[in-house]
């Protein structure tokens, strides 16, 4: 990256995570003042989590589409706006938690009501609107179709998963219909949400996870894209060979591409995945960047991640594919786990940006300047611990030189517990790094009920942690705006 880049700092916070009264963040009123929070603070990076729609687990990283929008976090606000919900039905809707999300409470209470606007999209929407739905149909054909006729078959299979569905012929147009239409939803008003963004000279950094889930449109519409048997089951799945902190290593219940078919098409799902998520967010991240350069193949019938095996992936034609079609792969990768030669070779090549995570870093603490200017650093991500939870489960001290703790960063820093997140947010904008990235539970000091996902856990507690509006003081914003104008992010 070229010196004169601006240097860029921003706030990691998903939209499930925002505020609001029901009982899920929303694209709405309250993501509007959020990035009116970004702008007040001086940063100019949003980065978010995947927002595609998610299984049952929950997961941002477990999609049933990697195209589609998650339509959950459709503003109910915005339909009303719009003359397509009545306020009424607002004003009388259950009243939700707001410091966490209750999902199935959540989809009982909201896709109803997607469903009937769907239904009665043609008597409410305004001639404008309905052109605009036309035109989103037409131009987003190429996996709308699929995803709404695997929506439709999900419904009237009662939303099995598709191996076991009985009937795999739509009997009910409608939920065709239903589909595109609440897709439509979401994508216009996130194009407006962008917008926004842009208006407040706020860069959006998207996610993409390197696997889509089994269940999903993607695998039933492209079986020849992925490793599967003769039946449409997975032969292999991914995850992660045992290490430290997962001695039975990870499975991941995704199934693993057929990367031989991939290239016999020029990549062409990949490249639509690249130029689909372009179109939403103006960064990406990409998740398991080792996976484009090896993947971690485990039997599906195993238990444990010990009989996997790292197999070569072609992740170097695939870049060279994505570079020749995508004018400016604005790009950072998470070059973290088991990073060999290889992988590094394959980010270096194509000049992508790594990522250095100050939980890990901090173990033995570099000079500022001594950081990359090619690299994100961040204080910790959505599978981290927040930095006082982290700090907290720190030891007081250690005879071993080599463990980092309390004592060390507090003598380092000079500061006392109260405001060592504060200091360790200062270290991370002074960094040489042209890109720093915060989780907003840093900035607000949580500790490590502020976490939001604990990897290789299925917990009600992954994924559902909400900020609250009040917590975003005057004397905080002002502090970071402060902080971040003195290390010269963002043009200030």
């Amino acid at each position: 990256m070229d010196r004169n880049v601006t240097r860029k700092s921003g706030i990691l916070l998903h939209p499930t995570a925002l505020p609001g009264p029901y009982g899920i963040g929303e694209i709405g009123p309250h993501a509007y003042r959020f990035i009116d929070h970004l702008s007040d603070m001086g940063q100019g990076l949003w980065q978010i989590l995947p927002i595609g729609p998610t299984d049952f687990h929950n997961s941002p990283y477990s999609s049933i589409s990697t195209f589609a929008g998650n339509h959950l976090l459709i503003s109910l606000d915005i339909l009303t706006e719009d003359g397509l919900l009545d306020s009424d039905c607002l004003n009388s809707c259950k009243k939700f938690k707001t410091e966490q999300v209750l999902f199935d409470d959540v989809i009982n209470f909201k896709l109803p009501i997607l469903k009937e606007i769907s239904r009665n999209f043609n008597i409410y929407a305004s001639e404008e609107m309905k052109i605009a739905f036309e035109k989103f149909c037409e131009n987003n054909s190429y996996w709308l179709n699929d995803y709404s006729r695997y929506w439709a078959l999900k419904e009237e299979n009662d939303q099995k998963s598709w191996i076991d569905w009985t009937s795999k012929t739509v009997q009910n147009t409608e939920y065709v219909r239903e589909a595109k239409v609440i897709q439509f939803l979401f994508h216009d008003q996130w194009h407006r949400l962008h917008e926004y963004c842009r208006g407040k000279g706020i860069q959006i950094i998207g996610d993409m996870p390197i696997y889509v889930g089994y269940d999903s449109a993607d695998v039933y519409s492209n079986p020849e894209l992925f490793q599967l048997d003769g039946e449409g089951r997975m032969i292999y799945q991914g995850g992660c060979p045992p290490c430290e902190y997962q001695e039975e290593g990870q499975l991941w219940e995704s199934p693993l591409y057929n990367w031989q078919n991939h290239e016999k098409t020029n990549f062409e799902w990949w490249q639509r995945r690249f130029k689909k998520l372009f179109e939403m967010v103006d960064i990406i991240r990409l998740d398991h960047f080792i996976g484009y350069s090896k993947y971690y193949s485990i039997p599906i019938s195993d238990q444990t991640g010990h009989n996997g095996e790292w197999i070569q992936a072609p992740g170097e034609k695939l870049f060279q594919i994505l570079k020749s079609t995508i004018i400016d792969l604005n790009v950072f990768v998470e070059d973290l786990g088991d990073v060999t030669e290889e992988v590094i070779s394959l980010r270096d090549k194509y000049n992508l940006q790594g990522m250095r995570v100050l939980q890990f870093e901090l173990e033995k603490i570099l000079p500022a300047e001594d950081f990359p200017l090619n690299s994100v650093v961040c204080t910790g991500t959505h599978d981290n611990n927040t930095l006082i939870g982290w700090f907290e489960l720190l030891p007081e001290k250690s005879r071993n030189k080599s463990i980092q703790t309390k004592y060390k960063l507090l003598q380092y820093f000079q500061c006392t517990n109260k405001n060592i997140h504060w200091e360790i947010i200062n270290y991370a904008l002074s960094t040489a790094s042209n890109i720093v990235t915060i989780p907003l539970q840093d900035i607000l000091g949580k500790n490590s009920s502020g976490r939001f996902n604990v990897p290789g856990t299925l917990s009600s507690n992954n994924w559902s942690w909400r900020m609250k509006e009040e917590n975003m003081s005057q004397s905080i914003k002002i502090k970071l705006a402060e902080i971040t104008k003195q290390h010269k992010r963002n043009g200030s």
